[in-house]
């Protein structure tokens, strides 16, 4: 099976999720990163948006050009849900404390 090019540039248009003893979480078809903090992660992907909870989460890997992140920490919940005014607002509120 070979990877599909996305009709934008460089980003794949598949999606996968792997998942290591609830540690280490490396995701592909990421097309942006909404929100995070230690407790909750957004993730916008070519399937949905990923919301990943646990503690002491961290993006140890971003390369958005080829849409992956790997994630570390102890994470709990792994969550898809469609774009709603809760992510907009979340993805607002994460820019305006990288501004101030």
């Amino acid at each position: 099976m070979s990877p599909k090019k996305a009709s934008g540039g460089d980003k794949m248009s598949e999606h996968t999720l792997l998942l290591l003893d609830r540690r280490t979480m490396e995701i592909s078809g990421v097309e942006n990163v909404n929100t995070f903090d230690e407790e909750e992660i957004i993730l916008e992907t070519v399937m949905g948006f990923l919301y990943v909870l646990g503690e002491q989460l961290h993006v140890s890997m971003l390369n958005l050009e080829q849409g992956k992140v790997v994630v570390e920490g102890s994470i709990i919940n792994i969550q898809y849900k469609k774009e709603g005014k809760d992510i907009k607002t979340r993805g607002k509120n994460i820019l305006s404390r990288l501004l101030k």
